[in-house]
């Protein structure tokens, strides 16, 4: 095969891997020299990046080049669509990295992060390979990448004891946006609730605290919960929740378009709202009453004689709101 043609193959290889390709990758595919490959970097084909791996000098940028570019150096000898097929894709980006890529929280990614189920070492810098346990379930493609999901992503960064505010702002995200639902999130907080100075295995205690910490109304919660139990497609879900966070940009009819086909699910709405709703008129009737504008209501005494502030009571209200949708 001539030289040319050889190139041809590593050009179309590296544009159906988003631009990237490993030496390894180029030679067992296509058959390429180490001294083909070179002059293809004198001619300005393909641009250097690391030993091993190269990308096409004339593509779009790419905003996740990095990320990119340290999943296919876990695997060098494999394509990515090979990779993409098993269970588990030698490994996938996760903790900070995958939170960013899934646009929860506000964490500051200063590096990459993956999680092999294997000990894997890379000479990249800036890159971190954890070691653990992954299944089908535990990822899901962003970008043509894979990602840990919203709720794995929440364990990881749990059980990597991220602070408390930072995991509390991608708690808030996965819940209002619909990604996760409340029993999900309780569950993956659970076994790290200890740590983070909660009794041991309370996860519904650990979250509500990080709720309240987020300043997530528990009417909004409830509403964000209910559409990601009982939409009944994913778009739908998608299209109740995505603004949910910002009350005046809540696509409230699409939220009741997607439940007036079920009666039993609209009932189940009510009830969660109202819930959540008595729970924050009691909280709001406490804070007007003898406060300014602005102020926090001071401590009350609960029957059992411990004192209650306001955040303690919007936290309950999750709990409640909870309660009423079983």
């Amino acid at each position: 095969m001539r030289s040319d043609s050889r190139a041809a193959q590593v050009v179309t290889l590296a544009a159906e891997q988003g631009g990237v390709v490993t030496s390894r990758q180029a030679r067992a595919v296509t058959s390429v020299s180490v001294q083909q490959l070179k002059r293809m970097v004198d001619s300005g084909v393909l641009e250097r990046l690391h030993h091993g791996l190269y990308r096409l000098a004339r593509m779009p940028e790419d905003v996740h080049l990095e990320e990119r570019v340290a999943w296919l150096a876990l695997d060098p000898d494999a394509v990515v669509w090979e990779r993409l097929d098993q269970p588990v894709p030698t490994g996938v980006l996760s903790h900070r990295t995958a939170a960013g890529l899934l646009g929860l929280g506000d964490l500051d990614a200063d590096v990459v992060e993956l999680t092999a189920t294997r000990r894997i070492r890379l000479s990249l810098p800036e890159v971190i390979v954890h070691r653990g346990v992954l299944s089908r379930e535990d990822w899901q493609l962003v970008d043509g990448l894979p990602v840990t999901t919203p709720v794995r992503t929440i364990a990881d960064l749990a059980a990597a004891g991220t602070d408390a505010g930072h995991l509390a702002s991608v708690v808030r995200d996965a819940l209002t946006r619909g990604l996760a639902t409340v029993e999900e999130v309780v569950a993956v907080l659970s076994p790290h609730a200890f740590d983070y100075g909660h009794r041991a295995l309370d996860g519904q205690g650990f979250l509500e605290v990080l709720i309240a910490q987020a300043g997530v109304p528990a009417t909004m919660l409830a509403v964000a919960d209910f559409a990601r139990k009982n939409t009944t497609t994913a778009a739908g879900a998608t299209a109740a929740t995505a603004s949910v966070a910002d009350a005046g940009q809540l696509d409230v009819a699409a939220l009741m378009k997607a439940v007036t086909e079920s009666p039993q699910a609209r009932d189940a709405l009510m009830r969660s709202l109202a819930a959540a709703l008595g729970q924050s008129t009691a909280s709001d009737t406490s804070t007007s009453t003898g406060t300014g504008t602005g102020e926090t209501a001071p401590a009350s005494q609960s029957a059992d004689g411990t004192s209650t502030t306001g955040s303690d009571r919007t936290a309950g209200s999750v709990r409640s709101a909870k309660a009423a949708d079983r």
